[in-house]
């Protein structure tokens, strides 16, 4: 970490891209997914994943929802270098552009790095489906007090999807920039469709959005496969995910939990989401030093 550090603050980013390239990150893997079944005892919500029950004012009137919090520290103390890493890069990363770099570079991006670390409000969501669909989980990442800290909110059933929206709607209100993969066109296209229909304000503001799947196509898309999240993750990030559920198994899982009450899946849906999360904050530190992709 000091090396990057330093690497940085010297402006030497030929060796800060070769310190990124050679320390990947699999300390924030798991043990493979619980499955639906077998001899494993149900989970309470509360066991599987500690959090509180949060009730929030809504235009429907006062809802309840489930909130998690936890630092990168606590949910993976293997991986906290990420974060400091990401930090390092975000102070004075504008001042670092070169000319040429900052004509080219797209509004979402100017706006991350013209700010500290702790500005970009990271987001990814989970929902029941494609298009159209119901949110149920809206997870969201920012540095604060030296480390990432995620916050997760989680509605319990279907009912409690309004008030998960109108949490983020008042969490997007003083942003200052949001930083998505597939955002602009997924996640902020469904979640102003799904708060419109429960007659929750989003902020009127044009709030700066990074999209990470635009930048990184524009960087990319010919020295990869594909630009997926979890291609970007393993050519540019050096990690592999271990455990991890697969996201077309993520609506019946959570259906399943609704169903039932049983939890354990719900851990892994928790982690997933914030796998996406944090590979996020790997990939604006990957393209703001320049780090191109390496072979698996």
């Amino acid at each position: 970490m000091e090396r990057l550090t330093r690497s940085i603050a010297q402006g030497d980013f030929a060796s800060a891209r070769e310190l990124l390239r050679a320390h990947g990150h699999a300390g924030v893997n798991r043990e493979p997914p619980a499955g639906p079944s077998g001899d494993v005892a149900p989970a309470a919500l509360i066991e599987a994943c500690p959090g509180e029950v949060r009730t929030i004012a809504t235009p429907l009137g006062p809802l309840p929802y489930y909130h998690i919090r936890r630092t990168l520290t606590e949910a993976a103390p293997d991986g906290a270098e990420i974060g400091r890493d990401y930090s390092a890069v975000m102070r004075g990363a504008r001042q670092r552009f070169s000319e040429d770099e900052a004509l080219a570079a797209s509004p979402g991006l100017c706006h991350a790095a013209d700010g500290g670390p702790q500005d970009p409000l990271f987001m990814d969501t989970e929902t029941c489906g494609l298009s159209g669909a119901a949110i149920f989980l809206v997870g969201l990442m920012q540095y604060a007090d030296g480390d990432l800290v995620f916050e997760q909110y989680l509605a319990r059933d279907y009912a409690e999807e309004p008030a998960i929206l109108q949490a983020f709607a008042d969490r997007y209100a003083p942003a200052r920039v949001l930083v998505t993969f597939n955002g602009k066109r997924f996640d902020m296209s469904l979640i102003r469709e799904r708060s419109a229909f429960h007659g929750i304000e989003l902020p009127r503001r044009r709030t700066p959005h990074l999209d990470l799947l635009d930048e990184s196509r524009k960087r990319w898309r010919r020295e990869l496969p594909n630009c997926r999240l979890q291609t970007l993750e393993r050519h540019l990030c050096h990690r592999r995910r271990v455990g991890d559920i697969p996201g077309a198994a993520i609506p019946d899982a959570y259906h399943r939990f609704v169903a039932s009450g049983d939890a354990r899946q719900m851990a892994d849906i928790l982690h997933h989401n914030l796998l996406d999360l944090l590979t996020m904050a790997q990939l604006v530190t990957a393209i703001l030093t320049g780090t191109g992709p390496v072979g698996e």
